[in-house]
């Protein structure tokens, strides 16, 4: 939905038109226009007052002179009536001297359109400036800035806009019982002529080049030597009561209409018509309008009508005579993208009446983003500045490239009045410089623009930083910290170049600090001057412990496991926590008597290594039997038998005897054709009897023949 906004000028031309004997002048519309320094004396700067409006409501403002940009400052001492100043002004150069100023001209300046003061290399007497705004002033002031003879800037003459003193009766109830009498019984004054014009909502396509049309007919009265031109002049469709309508029939020299069209364009270019003072000459010095505003009709918008559906144009620019029809032939593209000329005179473009002003109008662009930004200081808040305009809100805002000012924010701001509003720069700038950055906005219709700015700052610029960047690493952790930085693995921080850096490493509980890398080293303190970037690393260890492992006893044998094997003594050092679990092997003969130390008994040994430990294995030989065994192998026809009893092979060949006992074998061949040929193994000899002691099992065997 694109609605109509209103500029007012009425309320402007009450404050001014009373100074215009004794001040300078100003020719064309009242928010873009050339100021004639016509004070007597060299001037500086320039100011624009606006009553009952906020910064917020202001859209626009005119830089292409010897001031540039200007400031915008928000007077809140009344919060009922603020008022904003938009403040051209002079730089000082390293003298104190004045950089630019605004010559008086070399002899009086013509009448312009309102255009012709636009080139900041020449110094005529002449400069443009301009604001756009949203809302109502209550009153408009301008004034040349001029020296105070101290050095600073103070108001000048005012600057009186090039118009007319006029007369306004308000609306008064007319007796329709008796005859119209300026006095007695006067004509009704339309309300309308000093309210705001109702915002009609206007459909047109979203994404369109163009936005919403609206016919404007402007009444133009010339005056002479400054007459004071009735309001009722303006108003009045028979002003001498002639039975005549003036306005259409007939019109006297001094009164005109015409019709034209108002309409923006979404690239910035308006197409409105320049509402300037028309040169007169003859001493006729100004035109007083009233501006009644009709809606565009468009019968017809999709296949027939006067609204080109690519772009949204309104094609019949002129008004017929009739104040209905439109004039000439013109070609429309539909949404369906067909082209087909039709006759303007055909069709009724003219609808219905929305009201009427003094005033200046500018009807609600497309989507966009303010042009450029006044500067900005440290030492203050900046001023609240609407960004975005025209579009369908909501907004999304965003900077693309760059960055604001540190301080500083871009988005919605709530007035004193609890309005919040959107896209508007705010806050107070930390550091002074020029930063560079652009703005995207996204409206509700899913238009895109953007626009980049350069945002001076006065005051001390920020100190040259650096980034001191800190790592941990390592098989344990810890932290880092000082000069802000407090970091586990990695962190930074931007530091004002030549600060001293003071770090301090500080190990987990399970971790020792094994010494810094980078811009440090060694274990002790560390200490960064930050002339560059810099980066410095911690390490950190695990903690380690040594597990020892011994054996004792008489005996042998062997420990192992945990990447362990240990003969008489061996120790291993393992990161904390570290878990081993180990075993104990007897040699032969041999026994585990078990462990000491960090294990007791006899099974496993698990150690888990929170702090140095030791384990002790014991070993032992391997206690005698009670019993050894003899075994007795028989070779040929005889018999062994054994003293103590229990061999007698034949039939038994083995039996155990006492640990320690002698036992005597005895061999006796079968037969007297037999004979005995001899022991071996535990025995020898070829006697018939052999005695063996019971020390270990033995093995004997006897050989017969």
């Amino acid at each position: 939905m694109i609605r109509l906004r209103p500029v007012p000028l009425a309320f402007a031309l009450l404050a001014l038109g009373s100074h215009a004997a004794s001040a300078s002048t100003a020719y064309g519309d009242l928010n873009n226009f050339d100021a004639v320094n016509d004070t007597g004396q060299d001037c500086h700067g320039f100011e624009i007052e606006l009553d009952d409006v906020r910064s917020t409501d202001i859209t626009y403002t005119y830089d292409w002179n010897h001031y540039g940009a200007p400031k915008i400052r928000e007077d809140l001492s009344d919060p009922a009536h603020p008022k904003v100043f938009v403040r051209y002004e002079s730089a000082k150069n390293p003298d104190g001297t004045w950089a630019a100023y605004t010559a008086m001209p070399a002899a009086p300046l013509a009448p312009t359109d309102g255009h012709s003061c636009t080139d900041p290399t020449r110094n005529d007497g002449c400069e443009h400036f301009g604001v756009g705004y949203y809302g109502a002033p209550t009153a408009i002031r301008y004034n040349w800035l001029v020296d105070d003879g101290t050095g600073n800037l103070a108001l000048g003459p005012a600057v009186a806009v090039a118009t007319p003193t006029w007369t306004y009766y308000p609306p008064v109830a007319q007796n329709p019982a008796l005859p119209p009498d300026p006095v007695a019984n006067p004509i009704v004054q339309p309300a309308a002529v000093v309210a705001a014009i109702p915002a009609p909502d206007i459909e047109v396509p979203a994404g369109k080049d163009f936005g919403a049309p609206v016919w404007m007919k402007v009444i133009k009265t010339t005056t002479h030597n400054a007459d004071p031109v009735p309001l009722a002049e303006l108003i009045s469709d028979d002003v001498d009561g002639d039975g005549e309508q003036e306005w259409r029939n007939n019109e006297p020299d001094e009164v005109e209409s015409e019709w034209k069209l108002v309409q923006n364009r979404a690239d910035g270019g308006d197409l409105a018509p320049a509402l300037a003072p028309d040169e007169m000459g003859d001493g006729n010095e100004v035109v007083t309008r009233r501006y009644e505003f009709y809606a565009y009709n468009d019968p017809n918008p999709i296949n027939q009508g006067s609204i080109d559906g690519e772009t949204g144009e309104a094609m019949c620019d002129a008004v017929d005579a009739d104040g209905i029809h439109g004039v000439g032939t013109s070609t429309v593209t539909d949404t369906n993208g067909d082209s087909y000329e039709f006759d303007c005179a055909s069709l009724a473009v003219v609808g219905d009446y929305i009201g009427a002003q003094m005033v200046a109008f500018a009807a609600e662009a497309p989507l966009g983003l303010v042009d450029h930004l006044q500067p900005a200081d440290t030492t203050e808040a900046y001023t609240p500045r609407t960004v975005v305009v025209g579009g369908n809100s909501p907004y999304v805002i965003a900077v693309t490239q760059g960055s604001l000012p540190p301080g500083m924010t871009l988005g919605e701001f709530t007035d004193p009045d609890g309005n919040v509003v959107p896209g508007v720069l705010s806050g107070t700038p930390e550091s002074g410089g020029s930063y560079a950055f652009t703005v995207q906005v996204t409206d509700a219709d899913g238009t895109t623009a953007s626009q980049a700015y350069t945002l001076e700052v006065a005051g001390p610029a920020a100190p040259q930083q650096f980034t001191l960047n800190a790592a941990s690493s390592g098989t344990g952790s810890g932290t880092i910290g000082g000069n802000g930085l407090a970091c586990g693995a990695t962190c930074s921080v931007l530091l004002d170049a030549g600060t001293t850096a003071t770090l301090t490493a500080t190990p987990a509980a399970d971790s020792v600090f094994a010494g810094w890398g980078g811009a440090c080293s060694g274990t002790g303190g560390c200490s960064v001057t930050m002339d560059a970037d810099a980066f410095v690393s911690a390490l950190f260890d695990k903690k380690q412990f040594t597990l020892t492992v011994a054996k004792a006893g008489s005996g042998t044998g062997t420990v192992s496991g945990g990447g362990i094997a240990c003969g008489s003594t061996c120790a291993t050092t393992k990161d904390i926590g570290t878990q081993l679990t180990l075993s104990a092997t007897p040699d032969a003969g041999m026994v585990f008597s078990g462990w000491s130390g960090a294990c007791t008994g006899t099974a496993g040994c698990t150690v888990t290594l929170n702090a140095n430990a030791s384990v002790t294995a014991t070993f032992a030989p391997a206690p005698a039997p009670s019993k050894y065994t003899l075994s007795v192998t028989r070779s040929g026809p005889g018999t062994v038998t054994s003293k103590p009893s229990g061999i007698s092979c034949g039939t038994a060949c083995s039996a155990s005897f006492a640990t320690g006992s002698s036992v005597t074998l005895t061999a006796k061949p079968s037969t007297k054709k037999n004979v005995f040929v001899g022991w071996s193994g535990a025995c020898s000899g070829t006697k018939l009897t052999c005695t063996v002691t019971m020390n270990g099992s033995k093995a004997v065997t006897a050989s017969f023949k």
